[in-house]
Formats: structure tokens, sequence, C-alpha cells
């Protein structure tokens, strides 16, 4: 009676020592989940911003004149 409850007294331990180990992983896990979507939101505004360059800088572009751009293509 005295080993048993000894063993189910250790295998309590065990579970608590687990459970602490647990819960310290997830916030962890929880923090660089939280560090992860901060990066993952600042680039997606660089890519933003990125994108608006470059549709600024293809605006800024002159076009080509309709008959210069199909006879070019004609021609390769």
């Amino acid at each position: 009676m005295d080993q048993e409850l000894q063993e189910l007294g250790e295998r309590v331990e065990r579970m608590l020592s687990l459970s602490r180990r647990l819960a310290d992983e997830n916030v962890t896990l929880r923090d660089q989940l939280a560090a992860a979507r901060v990066a993952n939101e600042q680039l997606q505004q660089r890519i933003a911003e990125a994108r608006a360059r470059v549709e600024a800088a293809l605006s800024r572009l002159p076009v080509p004149a309709s008959g210069a751009a199909g006879s070019d293509i004609a021609a390769s």
C-alpha cells in the first residue's frame, strides 16, 4: 500500500512537472507567434510601399505609340 502511494505520488510529481514545462513552452510559443505577426505586418507594409513605388515609376514611363509596339513584335 505504501509502495503504491509512493508510486502514485511520483507520477503526480512527474505530471505536475510536465504541466509546468508545457505551460512555459506555451508562453514562449505565444511570444514567438506575436513577434512573427509583428514581423509579418512590417513585411506587408514594406511590400505595399514597394508596390506603390513601382506603380509610381511605371506611371511616369512614356506610353509607346501603338504602331511602334506592334512593329517591334512583328519584327521579332
